[in-house]
């Protein structure tokens, strides 16, 4: 009976101290155990930006030429870059080639311009110890050039360098017979990375073995045949997700039309999905040469212009095209399609003559799309050549960019503002300077010389394509700005 007592008063007291504290902590008597500990500022220093080129261009075969898995690099790439460093920073360059590549420093004058010949891929970047140095295109842009002629891959390859990143998309490459499109994944961190893709055409999301658990390791180039994943795909996506390092990624893809190489470029990442995109730079020429070539060859059909477009999400979109042509000689036109939640799928662009365009494209769902732009060159053996052409981003800050030697370039500047936009071209290595009008749903083509740096500038938002033509072949390059961000946040430090 005395234990029970016992236990009976011990639970009173128990739950006398409970109402207690609760009524202390209602009462907000501001009972507390030591100090509040004050939130900290730190400062967060940008990462250094760097760049990463391709290299050149890779065959398929090795030695016997029929091995698929088995590939080589062919010639060289030109990497053209420029800079304008702040002080205190320094330019350096590292090839791709192992735990071993070492690091080149480059001049470190506060303006530089220069080219690198190089078969590896190839990171340029800023070395900048306080982080306190403006980021940019105007800072530091690369891009990259081949004009490859082979008995198995023949084109002009251009490209810009990427910075590299964890989440990629690629919109563009096919896999159907006579075309092939590789996977290039390059790690220029000291650290490997693990990959995981997911493949997108026609059908949906293409399950398969293999497509987790990709080891890119440290300084290295991984090449991957997407036909081993998605073979008979007129229409893909690809989605490229990294741990432990961010990657650069591209798709090399090329046509070979019976023993005939036909064509290559390379596909770069897309902008994210959007409702309304704009792809500058569908110069197109040779209009009556590639219908006669596809009236007398079906497997020419391809040179048509052509628009691939990818939905990210799960439901239908409804996409409409617009195509808008510089002054009253360029008519466009406009299409409409839907495509299924989830896929890819490609569009034939027909009815343009010669001329120079750009496309707007708005959907009701969120969208990614690529322009396949081909060109073809008169002779006993027909030459072809294409490029992508990525949705750009509408940016009114400052862009700069190299135009490439022995190649006639043009910038292709489209704007799908609500109001006209005054853009200026300088030519930053020459001097002087063009200015057009843009307007709302319209685009302007400038030239500009070869090998020279330029900027593009604008009072209002507007997208810009550089096009390369190397007397025929032909090069896309979207104008880009680079910048990884740094800044101030508050933590907690216990």
């Amino acid at each position: 009976m005395l234990k029970k007592i016992l236990a009976l008063a011990i639970a009173l007291m128990s739950a006398a101290a409970l109402v207690a504290a609760n009524s202390l902590v209602s009462n907000n008597l501001g009972w507390t155990v030591g100090q509040n500990v004050a939130l900290t500022q730190t400062k967060v220093k940008a990462k250094d930006l760097s760049l990463v080129c391709p290299g050149s261009v890779f065959a398929t075969g090795g030695k016997s030429g029929t091995n698929v898995n088995a590939f080589s690099r062919i010639g060289q790439a030109i990497v053209d870059y420029s800079s304008n460093l702040p002080s205190g920073v320094t330019l350096k360059t590292s090839p791709l080639t192992g735990p071993a590549a070492g690091h080149a420093n480059l001049p470190d004058t506060s303006n530089t311009v220069g080219n690198i010949s190089t078969s590896s891929s190839l990171a340029v970047t800023l070395k900048d110890q306080l982080g306190e140095a403006q980021q940019g295109s105007s800072v530091l842009t690369a891009q990259s050039y081949e004009v490859a002629s082979s008995d198995g891959i023949n084109g002009v390859i251009g490209t810009n360098c990427q910075n590299p990143a964890t989440d990629s998309w690629l919109i563009g490459g096919v896999t159907t017979v006579g075309r092939e499109a590789l996977l290039i994944l390059a790690n220029p961190a000291s650290t490997d990375a693990t990959v995981d893709l997911q493949l997108f055409g026609e059908s949906g999301l293409i399950d398969g073995a293999g497509l987790n658990g990709i080891s890119v390791s440290a300084n290295r180039t991984v090449v991957l045949p997407l036909a081993a994943y998605a073979p008979e795909q007129k229409s893909l996506a690809v989605h490229v997700i990294s741990s432990g390092a961010a990657l650069a990624s591209w798709i090399q893809e090329r046509t070979v039309r019976g023993t005939v190489s036909a064509g290559a470029d390379l596909v770069s990442p897309s902008i994210p999905a959007a409702t309304n995109l704009v792809i500058p730079g569908l110069l197109k020429r040779g209009t009556d040469d590639a219908s006669a070539l596809i009236g007398n060859n079906a497997d020419y059909a391809d040179l048509t212009p052509s628009i691939q477009v990818f939905v990210p999400g799960s439901q239908a979109a409804t996409v409409t095209v617009q195509v808008i042509g510089v002054g009253t000689k360029s008519t466009g036109t406009v299409l409409e399609q839907q495509v299924e939640g989830q896929s890819a799928a490609s569009f034939d662009i027909t009815g343009l003559k010669d001329g120079d365009y750009s496309v707007f494209v708005v959907a009701n769902q969120p969208v990614q799309a690529a322009v396949k732009l081909s060109r073809t060159k008169k002779g006993s053996k027909p030459i072809t050549d294409f490029a992508w052409l990525q949705a750009v981003a509408p940016l009114s800050s400052t862009v700069v960019a190299t135009a490439a030697n022995s190649a006639v370039s043009k910038v292709s500047i489209a704007n799908d503002g609500v109001t006209a936009a005054t853009v200026t071209v300088t030519d930053l290595t020459k001097g002087g300077s063009q200015k057009v009008v843009v307007p709302h749903l319209g685009n302007a083509t400038v030239s500009v010389a070869n090998g020279d740096v330029f900027a593009v500038s604008s009072d209002n938002p507007v997208a810009s394509t550089l096009i390369a033509d190397f007397a025929g072949s032909l090069a896309a390059i979207p104008m880009q700005d680079y910048k990884n961000s740094g800044g101030s946040l508050e933590i907690l430090v216990r």
